[in-house]
């Protein structure tokens, strides 16, 4: 009579027990020891369980055989030990990594190379920043799987780079340009086309010249913005353009008229302009004599020109004179 060993259950082949003949009992009604020798390891050629029958055979001295079998399965139920790399933390969506199982390491208690795969990436929807989970799973022989997770978040940070058009000088307020977003450059390391807006036009109260700085801004799709500025130079340097009166002749000196400035006309590229009498100046003469009126007409900005007008005095007229009437005398003497 023979007894096996009860069956037992392991988790890898590798923790099946050698044979062990000292487990096995035996008993014979003449022999006192029978001999006890161990005969095979059967497996039923399954996995995840394989069951491997174990047999054993007790032997008397008479030739007189039993046998016995022990069921050994082998089961694998403890899934892999997987590790995920490190979360990490980009600028935009075009860095972040492929997924790459090469950066996944996983152990089993049985499977000496799991088999590691992508999962997938799912995003928290967000954005400024957004979290993506990736996920990798480990998967053993007998199809125990774990997972793990990295976390890769992505925050743009860095604010646009804005150039603004170069600096310019006109001459009247008129002529300053209106704001032009197209003539302002910007680029971002995430968004295509930051978005390109005009911020104001701020004056340094001066005048002549005046300094309007006008900024420009630049923001990304996570609301990084930078700006730049454009300085505009209102100097107006031409003076302004006026005309005297033709000039006349009279006959006397009490005819020359009284200077008058709304005979003088003047304008100007930016303004208003103010027209004043300088001087009449005399060439020292008579008959004739001729004096030079001189107008002067100036901007807002003390540019000023001057024009003159020729007044010629030169008396033509003869006197008019009368004789005493006639008279009659006595003689020569009288």
């Amino acid at each position: 009579v023979i007894t096996c060993p009860a069956g037992i259950t392991v988790e890898c082949i590798g923790d099946v027990p050698v044979p062990d003949i000292s487990t096995v009992t035996a008993t014979d009604n003449c022999t006192v020891n029978p001999t006890i020798t161990f005969v095979s390891d059967v497996s039923d050629g399954n996995t995840c369980p394989e069951v491997i029958t174990r047999t054993y055979q007790a032997e008397d001295e008479c030739g007189n055989v039993s046998t016995c079998t022990q069921t050994i399965t082998i089961d694998d139920t403890i899934p892999p030990v997987i590790t995920c790399p490190a979360g990490i933390t980009v600028e935009c969506i075009g860095d972040v990594p492929v997924p790459d199982i090469s950066a996944v390491t996983a152990t089993d208690n049985c499977t000496v190379n799991p088999t590691i795969t992508f999962v997938s990436d799912v995003s928290d929807g967000n954005t400024c920043p957004e979290v993506i989970t990736r996920t990798y799973q480990a998967e053993d022989d007998c199809g125990n799987i774990s997972t793990c997770t990295q976390t890769i978040t992505i925050d743009d940070t860095i604010p646009p780079v804005i150039t603004c058009p170069a600096g310019l000088t006109v001459e009247c307020a008129g002529d300053v340009p209106a704001p032009d977003i197209s003539a302002v450059t910007a680029t971002d390391n995430c968004t295509v086309n930051p978005t390109i807006t005009f911020v104001s036009d701020v004056s340094d109260g001066g005048n002549c010249p005046q300094n309007i700085t006008r900024t420009f801004q630049a923001e990304d799709e996570c609301g990084n913005i930078s700006t730049c500025t454009q300085t505009i130079t209102i100097d107006d340097t031409i003076p302004p353009e006026i005309t005297c009166p033709t000039g006349i002749t009279v006959e006397c000196f009490g005819d020359v008229p009284a200077p008058d400035i709304s005979a003088v006309p003047a304008t100007d590229n930016c303004g208003i302009v103010t027209i004043t009498h300088l001087s009449d100046i005399s060439d020292g003469g008579t008959c004739p004599q001729e004096i030079t009126r001189t107008y002067q007409a100036e901007d807002e900005c003390g540019n000023v020109s001057t024009c003159t007008q020729t007044i010629t005095i030169d008396d033509t007229i003869p006197p008019v004179i009368t004789c005493p009437a006639g008279i009659t005398v006595e003689c020569a003497g009288d």
